[in-house]
């Protein structure tokens, strides 16, 4: 221990058995040259009661960044009650260089006692270099490199995950949040001024600079607070970031926000499905590859031919997309996949509702049947064969038939009966969009191949009578998209809706590390009392 950043709050009784009690713990073994360096931050500030142990460790961690501790101001007549020839302790009484030891990382003890009795000491270590002086524009190192761990939700908690090698992502979001509206586009700013710094590092060839931006995302994600006011900026290189960014910046004044606590996930039907549709989801998503990995080795089985060939639309598929046979399991699946996916990312739904086949994939995410049982159904539907010794459960969430429009009530079972009306009834999409305002749903992510169910909804919406209102819309795919801009666009705007996101999900699989970024912009507002006006004859007014 090279450093003890005391309580020291000047008591007479308390301080003298502070400094014993240091001595004894940490003076054991100690050369004489080699004293523990004593100090305390109430000599510079005073005692902030609460905040007085964390005004300690920011003190100390300043102190082993710059490798200076500083003076312990007014110490002039030490404690008569403390033997202080024999202790092996010295108060820092001037600027003082942190004792340098090749061998091993700056340590540091910190003490906070309270009155009620909760008292508290923390060990500090430094890491990085242990010589010479840290860097003295605010940044921190960067941390270790980090396996993301692949979280499946519970639906799909059987599943394995390939062993192919994924893709990269080639699309990241940079969440920025404050918790006011300038906050927010100064965050901006502090950012552009980030990527000016690092041009020559972000610019460098190889994959070098996307990882800085990589890690950019991650940080920001999984490392910083999320406030009201929020943004999400969706980018591909640092020249899409900076037009985010700049866009943010000049923004005009947003307004208050409002934190979505209903979700609905509406499920898309029949003829949103376009050849390669998920394709680049497989490619680098790792929870989306094994849901259709499993549905492709089921029908792999049963039909000897591969459902994700027909779905991405390879040379040599047995079979055509537009085919119901093929149709109704490849939009059950890649939904199943959609559904599992936005669960990794912590955004779950609090009612379901389906059109048509997609109301087969709301009943598995609802708990109604399980990923094989579902598929299976979606196969013999599509095959034309008759849906016989079906066995369902009781949703575990509240589903909004597609059939009569309304709430499933409770302990309802989506049984045989109710498929084979299912297949035979127009959907009831005016009376499901009634039911899910009457359910108060602000947030509506489409779960789907393409954007078709969810501009229906937002069109049906009943207007409020200011005619404004009505949920936020969200996508997860478009039809002919390219590479993931569409999913993660959608993840950006649930995070804008207020929704908790959980951002190691975008990076499952890859290795991290946490970076040095903008701190946040504090937007400072005096709070003084001002005097009371006085009067020529000095009365108070």
């Amino acid at each position: 221990m090279d450093y003890l950043e005391a309580h020291g709050a000047g008591s007479g009784f308390g301080d003298p058995i502070e400094v014993q009690s240091a001595a004894a713990v940490y003076g054991k073994g100690r050369e004489a040259d080699r004293p523990l360096l004593i100090g305390s931050v109430k000599t510079n500030i005073g005692h902030l009661e609460p905040a007085a142990g964390v005004a300690s460790l920011i003190k100390t961690v300043l102190a082993m960044k710059r490798r200076l501790i500083p003076k312990n101001l007014h110490f002039r007549d030490p404690s008569p009650h403390l033997e202080w020839d024999r202790l092996p302790v010295r108060v820092v009484s001037a600027m003082t260089d942190w004792p340098s030891h090749p061998d091993r990382p700056p340590r540091a003890g910190v003490s906070a006692f309270g009155i009620s009795g909760t008292n508290s000491h923390v060990v500090v270590e430094g890491y990085g270099e242990t010589n010479g002086s840290g860097p003295d524009d605010g940044t921190l190192p960067a941390g270790p490199a980090r396996p993301v761990a692949v979280s499946f939700p519970e639906a799909v908690a059987d599943l394995t995950l390939s062993q192919e090698a994924f893709g990269p992502r080639e699309t990241r979001l940079l969440p920025l949040s404050g918790k006011a509206d300038g906050a927010l586009r100064a965050l901006a700013g502090r950012y552009l001024s980030w990527l000016d710094q690092r041009a020559e590092e972000i610019s460098a060839v190889g994959p070098a600079g996307q990882a800085l931006l990589a890690d950019l995302a991650w940080t920001a994600g999984v490392g910083r607070s999320h406030f009201g006011y929020r943004a999400g900026v969706v980018f591909h290189d640092a020249a899409s970031l900076r037009d985010g960014l700049e866009a943010l910046a000049s923004e005009g004044q947003r307004p208050k926000p409002v934190t979505a606590t209903k979700v609905a996930f509406a499920y898309t039907g029949e003829g949103s499905q376009w050849a390669g549709m998920g394709q680049s989801l497989y490619e680098s998503e790792p929870v989306a590859r094994a849901v259709l990995d499993r549905c492709d080795a089921i029908l792999r089985e049963e039909r000897g031919a591969s459902l994700l060939d027909v779905m991405f639309g390879r040379t040599g598929a047995e079979g055509a997309l537009d085919d119901p046979a093929w149709t109704q399991p490849a939009i059950y699946a890649l939904e199943c996949a959609l559904g599992a996916l936005w669960s990794s990312l912590g955004i779950r739904p609090n009612m379901v509702v389906g059109q048509g086949l997609g109301e087969l994939a709301a009943a598995q995410a609802a708990g109604a049947f399980g990923l094989e049982e579902g598929l299976r159904l979606a196969a013999d539907r599509g095959g034309g064969q008759r849906v016989e010794g079906m066995a369902a459960a009781p949703p575990s969430i509240a589903f909004v038939s597609g059939v009569t429009g309304r709430l499933l009530e409770a302990g309802a079972s989506l049984d045989e009966a109710y498929w084979q009306r299912q297949a035979g009834e127009p959907a009831a999409l005016d009376r499901c969009v009634e039911s899910l305002e009457d359910l108060g749903v602000q947030v509506v992510v489409e779960i789907g191949p393409d954007a078709v169910l969810g501009p229906r909804v937002a069109s049906t919406w009943p207007k409020s009578a200011g005619g404004t209102g009505g949920p936020v819309v969200l996508s997860s795919l478009q039809r002919d998209s390219r590479g993931n801009d569409d999913f993660v666009e959608a993840v950006a705007g649930a995070y804008r809706a207020g929704l908790g996101v959980s951002f190691a999900g975008l990076f499952a699989g890859e290795t991290r590390r946490r970076i040095s970024l903008p701190g946040y912009p504090f937007q400072r507002r005096r709070h003084w009392i001002d005097l009371a006006k006085r009067t020529a004859s000095g009365a108070g007014v």
